[in-house]
């Protein structure tokens, strides 16, 4: 967590997320034209076989941000990184981080950017608690706007969601198949061309500084990518069952 939580009422957000909430709509647009400058340009992970950037220098470049946006990124970054949620870390959790962040973030196209990445691994979660035939979920399993309409819809293949979330047919399919290569490029895809919409519209602000942090993420997930072990890992989410689903909530 970033700062120190202050004292507040009961079953209210800490103070220093009320203060955020407060200025969210009122912080100045930040223009870094240097920093864009000094970022190579990202083609589509899909057709790119080195990285363009170390590690080390991304993280150089990022720390050129200033203070509050640096620390919003920070904050985005455990719920859209391309990654796994750690494996002791339960759905109720997941779903406090991502109330907190959309609570005190403070750029709406950020925001948006979580907003959109956790609706993904919802529907995911949803995709393959069907495919293990279970029925509705009950309790806290996903977060987002969309889990009354998918428990509402269970019995639809799409959850009444497919003009919402065009790909879920796709989904299904690679699901079906087992196809963990097809699925992930599917997700990366998705949230890349989201990333490739807010950095466009926001050539020089903070927005195409995280943009290209979390392409240059997926970027460097694809080029380690081992098919054989993604296939273990599609096996395993498909086939776990836990409480909690956090063992499905990828």
């Amino acid at each position: 967590m970033i700062g120190r939580v202050m004292d507040a009422g009961p079953g209210e957000p800490p103070i220093w997320v009320m203060r955020r909430r407060a200025t969210a709509w009122t912080t100045p647009q930040r223009r870094y034209y240097q920093l864009v400058a000094a970022l190579p340009p990202l083609r589509d992970f899909r057709r790119t076989r080195v990285l363009p950037m170390s590690q080390r220098r991304l993280e150089e470049r990022l720390a050129l941000l200033h203070p509050e946006d640096l620390a919003d990124l920070r904050m985005a970054v455990s719920l859209v990184s391309w990654r796994r949620q750690p494996i002791n870390r339960t759905t109720a959790e997941i779903a406090a981080m991502y109330e907190e962040c959309m609570a005190a973030t403070r750029n709406r196209a950020l925001r948006s950017t979580v907003e959109f990445r956790m609706n993904v691994r919802t529907v995911m979660v949803a995709l393959r608690l069907k495919r293990l035939g279970r029925g509705v979920p009950s309790g806290r399993w996903g977060v987002g706007n969309y889990t009354r309409t998918i428990e509402s819809r269970w019995t639809d293949p799409e959850f009444g969601l497919a003009a919402v979330f065009p790909w879920i047919p796709e989904a299904r399919v690679f699901l079906d198949q087992g196809d963990a290569t097809g699925l992930e490029s599917l997700l990366m895809g998705l949230l890349w061309t989201k990333l490739s919409q807010v950095a466009d519209r926001h050539p020089f602000g903070f927005e195409q500084v995280f943009a290209f942090a979390f392409k240059w993420d997926i970027l460097h997930r694809w080029l380690s990518y081992d098919a054989q072990k993604a296939r273990r890992r599609f096996d395993k989410l498909v086939l776990e069952a836990t409480s909690e689903y956090q063992d499905i909530f990828a």
